[in-house]
């Protein structure tokens, strides 16, 4: 990291700027540091990185703003954003987006060692704290693990919304262990509305498969969040 990283760094947190609001051409901020236009895309890039600014991609130029979005923030232990939303002293929020029996496709079927006849309860819902939109959740059920199940019992308040609390007190399904797949996606036209963000902004996607005691599948979940994933790790043997 360059010296005219730093001074850009103090530069933009003292000041008030905008969510999304685009910083001034390169050759202008290398005249305001007294630096080659060179050093000065070096510190932005390493702010980038840093998750003080973005890229504008939608330009074919240089330019360079702060987030769009405010994220909530880092969600940790078993990113359950129910237990993380009452842990602040927040409100959790859910809305039932989609709710469908289908057929297990192929994929599924792998993940959640089902038979091709089975069946899979689908259920999309928007999550939120304080009101605010954090993540779309699409779980799915095997239908035959969850006899009677419906809609109503994930609408509660509190952290009776809680899918795994719903799985242990309804099903008397225990939640053992998840593994999960995480990427970056870009949001579709559907899923930026609900979210309240532009098209196109780059998410975090998550796919979990849950296990119980006895080492069978018992849910997987797609999810894109407005947040950051935290993990934790012992570094020691």
């Amino acid at each position: 990291m360059n010296e005219v990283f730093f001074n850009i760094e103090k530069w933009l947190t003292s000041q008030k700027f905008a969510n999304g609001e685009k910083l001034p051409a390169v050759k202008d901020l290398a005249e305001k540091f007294k630096a080659s236009e060179h050093e000065v895309e070096t510190a932005l890039s390493e702010l980038v990185y840093e998750g003080y600014l973005e890229r504008d991609h939608k330009c074919n130029d240089r330019v360079y703003r702060t987030p769009v979005y405010t994220y909530w923030g880092t969600l940790t232990g078993t990113h359950s954003i129910t237990k993380e939303a009452k842990k602040r002293g927040q409100n959790p929020g859910v809305e039932i987006l989609n709710w469908e029996l289908v057929d297990a496709w192929s994929s599924i079927q792998e993940r959640l060692k089902l038979d091709a006849e089975d069946k899979v309860q689908i259920m999309e819902r928007l999550r939120t704290v304080d009101d605010f939109p954090v993540a779309i959740e699409t779980s799915y059920f095997p239908a035959k693990l969850y006899p009677g199940i419906t809609k109503d019992m994930f609408t509660e308040t509190g952290s009776s919304q809680s899918s795994f609390k719903v799985m242990e007190d309804k099903f008397g399904l225990i939640s053992d262990r998840a593994t999960d797949e995480v990427t970056l996606t870009c949001l579709e036209e559907r899923e930026a509305k609900f979210l309240q963000v532009p098209v196109g902004t780059a998410v975090l996607l998550r796919f979990r498969i849950t296990w119980d005691p006895d080492d069978i599948p018992i849910k997987a979940s797609r999810a894109v969040w407005k947040f950051h994933a935290g993990y934790e790790m012992t570094l020691h043997k």
